[in-house]
Order: C-alpha cells, then sequence, then structure tokens
C-alpha cells in the first residue's frame, strides 16, 4: 500500500552546491530550499479559473495575469527562513521537518479559495513575516507591475509595496489597488440611497463602501445614457406565437459581409458565418436556416429550433474545411486573399443575422427585422478617439482586413454608446463632489474621493468596451456574448455579437459595474500597509529607495505586445479621466519605443536590433536593481515559459532531454547571470485553468518557471568549462533522481532542471571555454540538457532485459513494424529472445516482421500474479492503458495493478515513465507523450486510491514515493 510521504516539493535539490561556494552571510529562505508546490499549483489554477466570483482580477482586464496564490506564496517564502538555516533551533532533520511542516500549514492556509474573506489567515501570515523580520518588513518593489498581482498580495501581507510599470494603463490599475481603494477603506458611501441604509445591518467594512458608490453612480450614468440614446436599444415586438408583447433584446447576431468573386452574384454581398448555430445546448438547440432567392439573387435568414437535419452543415456556416468560405448565392469559393483585398479597399460589410431576446416564457432566438436593421444604422456618432492601429504588432491581425483605427472596431451604435457613456463617467464627478460634501466629507476629500469613484467607473468601462466592441463573439454551445480578449489577441471575427448596451445581460453597462463593484470589495483585507505607484522605466526604477525586497513578473521576450494592445483601453481611458491624470495620459497613445519587448516592426523589422533592446534593457534593469536589493532576501523572478492562450516565442533550439532554449528564456537567465546574479533554485509552477482536468495530462510546459537569485558573492572565482560542466554532473543525477521521486510532471521535468544546473554556472564569475573566451547561458543549457539525457538514459540499468530491448525498440520506431533481422541484433545486445518476449506478450511477430503491441492489444484482464514473465515495460503500459482508458480505467484500477505488481516494480514503471515521455516528444508523437505525463501526473492520486483498495492477495509492502 502507498503511503504519504513529506509533500513538499523537492526536498534540498535546490541547494546542492558545496562550500564555501554557496556560502552566504544570511540563512537560506525557504523558497531556496522546499516549497508545498501541489497546493500552490491547484490554488492558482483555480485563481486562473473564470466564473469564481469577485476578484481582483475584474478591477481591469491584463494579459497573462500572474495568479494571486503564486505570488503570495513566493513572497512569504522569500522571507521566512527554512529551519535548515538554524541548526541551533532545530538541530535534527526530523525536527526541521517538523518546523518546516507549520511554515507549510501557513502557507496552506494562503492558498485557501476566497481568502479575502480570511483576514486571520493573512494576519497569521504577517506575524510570521515580522517574526522572521525582527519586527521590521521589508520594503517590495515591483518594476514591472503589470496587472498587479505581486504588489496586490504584498500590500496585503503587510509590506510597504512600491508597483512601477511604463504603461500607463498598467499604472492606473495598479494606483487602484494600492492608493484609491486602500485610501477609502472603511469609509461610509456618500451616495443618498446608501447613507440611508446606514446603521442598518450593513457593514462598509473594507472597500465595501467605496463599491457601493462605484455601483450607485453607474446606475445614475445608466439613467442618463437611457435619456439621450435609449431610442437605439428598443425592445422586441412579439408575434404570438412568443406570447405577444415586448421582449428585452440581449443581443444581436451579425456577419460580416463581401462582393461575392462570381460574376454570376452580380457584385453582390454575402455574408462570412462560422456556424450557423445560434444555440447548441442541449434542450435548447436554434440555428439559422439560409433561405436564397435564386432569380433575384437574394437571400435572408430564418431562426429555426429543434434539431436539424444536417448538423455538419449547420455547424459550417458558409466557412470551407479547406479555408476561406462559400458565396451562400453561388456556391463559389471566397479565399481569404480576396476577403483581405476587399477589406484594404473598405468594402467590407455587416447584415444582422437574428436577435437574442428575453421573453416571459425565458430566452428566445427571433429573425432580424428591417426595424431592428434601420435602428441600429441610425447611430451617428461623433466625437470618438480618431486613432491608429499600428500597422504591424503581436497578436494582431484584423489590419490585414481594412480595419486599420480603433473606432474601426466598434458598430456605429456601440461607438455611439462608448462615446456617450464615457462623457458621463467624466461628468458624474460634481455629483460625487457634491454628495460627499452632504455626507460630511471636507471640500478636499470630497474632490479626492470624487476622482477615486471616476477612476473606478472608467475601470468599468474598459470592461464595457472590452465586451462592446464588433470582434465580440456568440459562443453557441453554452449561449453568451465572448469578449474581445480572451487571449491576449485582436483576433478577426466574421459573425460577431453586438450586446444591448443599455439592457441587463452581460456586456451591458449595468453588468460591467456590478461586476467592477463586486471586485472592488474584495481587494481590502484589513492588513494593507502603504501603496506607491509610479510610471518608470525599470532600469531607472529605484532611485530613492533602497532595501529592497524584489519579485517581479518581466516581460516575455516577443510573447505579448502590452503597449499596442492596452491602447484598445487607453484611447477610452483617456477621454474619461486623462483630465485627472495628465501625466499618464499626455499622449494620443501607450508610448511603445521604450517598452522592453523584442517587436522587430519598432525597429524597421530588424529582429537584431529588437533583440538588443530587449537585452540591453534587462541587463540594465537587473544590474540596478542588484544595487538596490536588501541582500537578507533573494530576488524572485517569474518567467511565463509557455502559454495555452498565446503563440509560442519560437523555440530556436532544442538541448537532447528537451529544454526549449527560446532566445526570452536565454536572455532572463543571462540578464539575471551577467547583471551579478546566482540562480538558488527554480520552480515550475503549473497555472493552467484545467490544472486537476484537462491539462493535468497534457503537453503544456507549466505555466511559469520561478527563479530565486541571490547577489553573486564579489570574490566568486573563476573556473573553465571542464571544471564547471563535472560539477554539474556530479550534482544533477541526484536532483534529477529527487525532482522524480516527488513527482514533478514529466512535461515539466527539464525546465525544473534548469535550478540545480544553473545554480553551479552561475555561482562563478567567468566561466571560461578552452579558447579563452566566455562560457555563454546558452552553452550551459545544452550542457545541463546532455547530463539530463545520460541521466536518464542511466536508469535503463535498474530494468529487466525485455524492458531495455523494448525501450531500445521504442526510442529508435516507436510501434512501427520493422525487419526482424533488426530486431535480432537488439535481442542480442540486450540479451534477450524473440521467444521470451512474445512470451511475455510485448511484441508481435510474422512474415518476417517484428513490433512492439500496442496498448489496445493488451490482456483488459491481465494479472501480474499469475503472469510468470512480469517485465517493467508491461507494467508500464498496463498503468498507463488503465489511467487513459475512457471506460473502465482512472486511479482506482491503477492503484490494484501497483497493488499487485508490488513496490519495487510500480516504481519502475513510473521512472520509466519519464524515459519513454522524453522518447516521444522528441519523435514528435504527441499522444503516446501525453499518455506517460498523465500515468506521472495521476501517480498522487493513484497513490491515495491504493491506500483505499485492498490487495486481493496476501499484504503487499509500502510503497514509497
Amino acid at each position: 500500500m502507498l503511503t504519504q510521504t513529506s509533500d513538499w516539493f523537492p526536498s534540498d535539490l535546490n541547494n546542492q552546491l558545496t562550500q564555501p561556494e554557496r556560502m552566504t552571510p544570511y540563512p537560506k529562505k525557504l523558497i531556496e530550499v522546499a516549497l508545498p508546490l501541489a497546493e500552490i499549483n491547484d490554488a492558482s489554477a483555480y485563481d486562473k479559473m473564470p466564473g469564481i466570483g469577485p476578484h481582483p482580477k475584474g478591477i481591469h482586464h491584463w494579459w497573462a495575469r500572474l495568479p494571486l496564490p503564486v505570488a503570495r506564496a513566493v513572497l512569504f517564502a522569500s522571507v521566512v527562513d527554512d529551519p535548515e538555516s538554524h541548526p541551533e533551533k532545530w538541530p535534527t532533520e526530523e525536527a526541521q521537518n517538523v518546523e518546516r511542516e507549520r511554515l507549510f500549514g501557513i502557507l496552506r492556509k494562503m492558498m485557501a479559495k476566497k481568502l479575502h474573506e480570511a483576514p486571520e489567515v493573512y494576519a497569521e501570515a504577517h506575524a510570521e513575516l515580522m517574526h522572521h523580520c525582527d519586527g521590521h518588513l521589508p520594503t517590495v518593489f515591483d518594476p514591472f507591475a503589470g496587472g498587479g498581482s505581486i504588489p496586490l498580495e504584498a500590500n496585503r501581507l503587510g509590506f510597504e509595496t512600491h508597483a512601477g510599470d511604463l504603461n500607463p494603463v498598467a499604472v492606473v490599475l495598479n494606483k487602484c489597488n494600492l492608493e484609491l481603494a486602500p485610501r477609502w477603506a472603511g469609509c461610509s458611501p456618500v451616495n443618498p440611497a446608501d447613507r440611508q441604509r446606514i446603521g442598518g445591518a450593513e457593514s462598509w467594512l473594507g472597500a465595501h463602501g467605496l463599491a457601493a458608490d462605484v455601483r450607485h453612480y453607474g446606475k445614475v450614468i445608466r439613467a442618463r445614457a437611457q435619456a439621450q440614446i435609449g431610442h437605439l436599444y428598443p425592445n422586441m415586438p412579439l408575434s404570438k406565437e412568443h406570447g405577444g408583447g415586448d421582449a428585452k433584446i440581449i443581443a444581436w447576431i451579425w456577419a460580416r459581409t463581401v462582393v461575392s468573386p462570381n460574376p454570376a452574384a452580380q457584385g453582390k454581398h454575402v455574408p462570412l458565418i462560422s456556424t450557423y448555430w445560434l444555440s447548441s445546448k442541449k434542450g435548447a438547440l436554434a440555428w439559422l436556416e439560409p433561405v436564397v432567392d435564386k432569380e433575384t439573387g437574394n437571400y435572408w435568414f430564418k431562426v429555426r429550433t429543434g434539431l436539424p437535419n444536417d448538423l455538419t452543415a449547420i455547424s459550417a456556416g458558409t466557412k470551407m474545411s479547406k479555408g476561406g468560405f462559400r458565396c451562400l448565392l453561388t456556391d463559389a469559393p471566397i479565399t481569404f486573399e480576396h476577403i483581405r483585398s476587399e477589406g484594404q479597399r473598405g468594402r467590407l460589410g455587416s447584415t444582422m443575422l437574428a436577435i437574442v431576446a428575453e421573453a416571459p416564457q425565458g430566452r428566445i432566438y427571433v429573425n432580424a427585422t428591417p426595424e431592428q436593421v434601420r435602428t441600429a444604422q441610425s447611430a451617428t456618432p461623433s466625437g470618438y478617439p480618431d486613432t491608429n492601429l499600428p500597422e504591424e504588432a503581436l497578436g494582431f491581425r484584423i489590419q490585414n482586413y481594412g480595419i486599420r483605427k480603433h473606432w474601426e472596431m466598434f458598430t456605429p451604435r456601440q461607438l455611439t454608446a462608448m462615446v456617450t457613456l464615457s462623457d458621463l463617467v467624466k461628468g458624474i464627478g460634481v455629483d460625487v463632489e457634491r454628495d460627499g460634501l452632504v455626507a460630511g466629507l471636507s471640500p478636499q476629500e470630497a474632490v479626492s474621493y470624487s476622482r477615486s469613484v471616476m477612476t473606478f467607473l472608467a475601470l468599468a468601462l474598459s470592461r464595457f468596451a472590452d465586451n462592446n466592441n464588433n470582434l465580440c463573439r456568440w459562443r453557441a454551445p453554452n449561449p453568451a456574448l465572448i469578449n474581445l480578449f480572451a487571449r491576449q489577441a485582436i483576433p478577426m471575427v466574421w459573425d460577431f455579437c453586438e450586446g444591448n448596451s443599455l439592457g441587463e445581460a452581460i456586456g451591458s453597462w449595468q453588468v460591467c459595474v456590478e461586476r467592477e463593484a463586486a471586485c472592488i470589495s474584495v481587494l481590502i483585507v484589513g492588513n494593507e500597509a502603504p501603496g506607491f505607484v509610479k510610471q518608470i522605466d525599470a532600469a531607472n526604477a529605484v532611485n530613492g529607495i533602497a532595501n529592497l525586497l524584489v519579485s517581479t513578473d518581466p516581460p516575455y521576450y516577443d510573447n505579448i505586445g502590452y503597449a499596442a494592445l492596452s491602447d484598445f483601453f487607453y484611447v477610452w481611458l483617456r477621454r474619461s479621466i486623462g483630465s485627472l491624470y495628465p501625466e499618464l495620459f499626455g499622449t494620443l497613445l501607450v508610448p511603445k519605443q521604450p517598452e522592453l519587448i523584442a517587436s522587430p516592426e519598432r525597429f524597421g523589422g530588424d529582429k537584431q536590433k529588437a533583440k538588443e533592446h530587449f537585452e540591453v534593457g534587462f541587463r540594465k534593469a537587473f544590474a540596478a536593481l542588484r544595487e538596490k536589493m536588501d541582500s537578507r532576501f533573494p530576488l524572485s523572478v517569474y518567467y511565463a515559459f509557455k502559454q495555452d492562450d498565446e503563440e509560442s516565442g519560437g523555440a530556436e533550439e532544442t538541448g537532447e532531454a528537451g529544454i526549449d532554449l527560446t532566445t526570452g528564456w536565454e536572455t532572463l537567465l543571462d540578464a539575471l547571470v551577467s547583471s551579478g546574479f546566482q540562480i538558488t533554485a527554480t520552480w515550475p509552477v503549473r497555472a493552467s485553468q484545467a490544472w486537476r482536468m484537462r491539462a493535468m495530462g497534457s503537453n503544456a510546459l507549466a505555466s511559469y518557471i520561478v527563479l530565486a537569485c541571490r547577489p553573486r558573492c564579489a570574490n566568486a572565482d573563476m573556473t573553465t568549462r571542464r571544471d564547471c560542466v563535472a560539477v554539474i554532473k556530479r550534482q544533477l543525477p541526484s536532483a534529477v533522481r529527487q525532482l522524480q521521486r516527488e513527482n514533478i510532471a514529466p512535461v515539466d521535468l527539464a525546465q525544473a532542471a534548469i535550478g540545480p544546473g544553473m545554480s553551479v554556472f552561475s555561482q562563478y564569475a567567468t566561466v571560461l571555454e578552452a579558447n579563452g573566451a566566455p562560457m555563454s547561458v546558452r552553452s550551459a543549457l545544452l550542457e545541463i540538457n546532455r547530463v539530463l539525457d545520460e541521466v536518464m538514459a542511466e536508469q535503463e540499468g535498474d530494468l529487466d532485459a525485455d524492458t531495455r530491448f523494448c525501450v531500445a525498440w521504442f526510442e529508435q520506431y516507436g510501434i512501427a513494424e520493422r525487419a526482424y533481422g533488426e530486431a535480432e541484433v537488439l535481442f542480442i545486445a540486450k540479451n534477450t529472445s524473440f521467444a521470451g518476449l512474445e512470451k511475455a506478450g510485448v511484441i508481435i511477430g510474422g512474415k518476417g516482421k517484428v513490433r512492439l503491441r500496442r496498448r489496445e492489444e493488451l490482456d483488459p484482464h491481465w494479472d501480474p500474479r499469475t503472469d510468470d514473465r512480469v517485465t517493467d515495460w508491461k507494467c508500464t503500459q498496463h498503468l498507463v492503458r488503465v489511467m487513459t482508458a475512457e471506460q473502465g480505467g482512472g486511479a482506482s484500477e491503477a492503484a490494484r495493478l501497483v497493488n499487485a505488481v508490488g513496490p519495487a516494480r510500480a516504481e519502475n514503471a513510473r521512472a520509466l515513465a519519464y524515459r519513454l515521455f522524453t522518447a516521444a516528444e522528441r519523435k514528435g508523437w504527441a499522444e503516446e507523450a501525453l499518455a506517460y505525463n498523465i500515468l506521472v501526473t495521476s501517480w498522487p492520486q493513484i497513490q491515495a486510491a491504493t491506500v483505499k483498495v485492498e490487495p486481493d492477495g496476501p499484504a503487499q509492502s509500502r510503497l514509497p514515493l
């Protein structure tokens, strides 16, 4: 049976440097020794999920936002000493483990859901931090604050916090989190409606009073907007079929149109529709039926309900399987080249397809009407920002189709709503200030408070813009409007959804304000220390501040173009609250050139200049930070190695064991090492939204790699490449084996191995090549790869002969069939035979050919206790088989096999899965690699299930992990 072992990860593998090279005048911190990574992973995954209720992330959209749990865990672990550093208090390993478990207990509490409802947890963590700092916490600084996760959690933990960013949108967001909301913590609302309720059951603790005012004045704005533009949002008259009367419209469904390339269509516009489904939700099916009049060359759409006859046609719309669309009038293909050409000439149009409404009997889908089309077309917006999209930028494709201005991402009615609401936000300050004076605020306080309410309402306007543009989609499986920024890009959308701006459904102003207010209410936990936010260049950000604990999530080379993307919000923030923050909104658009990304289009397409800009900026920033750091605490740096919802930065080279040597990853490490830092630990944090679901078995890399870094000793020695590699070879194998024992996912193993490997390389002032030149970070990573590959190969010695044959065959051919002669050579080399392997049931041969047996060909009723030729290969394949079975498998069935094969075989199977994952990934066999990744990542569930499963035979010994 399996036992629960110590579940921190990994046990001291990040600290295997030899003394005195590793000596430091300060104690090692918990982050440099061990973390309860499983709990941090789970909490971070939950934090990234949508629909988890009010959350600070809802204050304003930001791309690749760091999960709050990992931010607070890293901050806590960067301050708290590891018990190993105090042998005078905990002289034995057992005592150190007990104390470490106590600290983990605090960390696990900090990983709880909805922690804003548990201020006592923050208070306990704060008390522990104070104990480790003699009552004086360091100042936390994040020079790349972005979405504000690190500064917010530092502030909540009681650190004085400084946040900096070049991007004015990020600066406003962080000001709201660190300066505005804490400034009014515990204050009652000033609006007359809520003032009458004071003294009742409601408490105005935290930011609830501010949230109430944002909600109230948002309603005032809606009422005023209704008076001004309500005629653009009429109700929908219902037919007798739907009960008569009027229904409130939820959304209008549109499709873009283009002139048909077929002359037979006589130059008419035809729709570009990706699907005819309006609702594919079970029990509420609704879809569009195209009606074409061949004689007149006209078409229209009817809304149908129930199950369609041709599901394939409904799903496809007018889109063709091989790309492009088909002409609804002639069936002629419409290529994307034609669509782009027409778009560049400003000749794309749009047509209303259907209307979604709320009737007395529930949601209905009805035909578009001429009256609704005329109403939409009657909007005449003016006064909107007339700003240009970048000609070329990361994540942008819409310019190819003629959308070159920010206002062109809105329909006329949407644009009218944006201008109207923007003006109303700008004017609401007078109301707030007046009511504040009546509520007893001083004139100065009333002005300051009105600015705060206006700022949060402007952020609600950003949310509204994200849900109120012609690039929003209508989701049919679970019908709803989907906002533009589902990922960090602005892609083209063919059939789009226009929500009812003055309605009550998702995307409306009312819902956007309500969600903004709900998110404000959870910002404050009652432990906040002073917070300060500035628009600054990271390289010059530390002037005037010293003794800093630096924790930051820097830009990711060329993955995300924050400046260009945030222009979408900036132009409306500038229009509504630009006068409140003239220092932030002095330019028409977000400044692009200083942004620290490798964007060739900003350097005339020169990739080398873009790379140099990024590298120089990174080195300058980290060199400046090193000078101002409090040397008691390690620097923590996050690197989002691979995001599921973005395009990869592009791997340029891959080492033997699979470390992806992207330029961004290499540049980050090089900047740290060349700035005088030594990497003391790396942690792969898996923050997928489906950590315990789909992504648990996926081959996506960990969402983040967290690096802990210390300033390298001033008297650090130089060494040669030969000696450095010798130390890596001596220390890395035990670290890798520890990683495997701690059950790191195979897909993350290569990245996690960077920590102990780079710890060796970065401890030296210089590592010299044979020709006297400095050894590069890239060369060091390749050496780490080679050693990792050797470690994986060395584990073969623990396997039986049959398994060694299967592994060698798999690494060369997979499960492909090959000539018997090739197999015979390998039989001899591995000291086995065809007859023995056939008896073992792992190979199949005939007609001069040999191949490995596929998993689906294995005996589903296999019992290792009655098998007289059990092999590690067969155990592994059967465990993978039951863990990946669609029916009848899972952890409980795998646990029965583990009990039956015994601890040694089970451990060999798990170790073999790492080796087979690496082989499959190298060959590009994604599904096969996925299968082995699933087995390893599922091992904790198998372990738990094994404890519950009683073996059918004699009692088995306990299986350690």
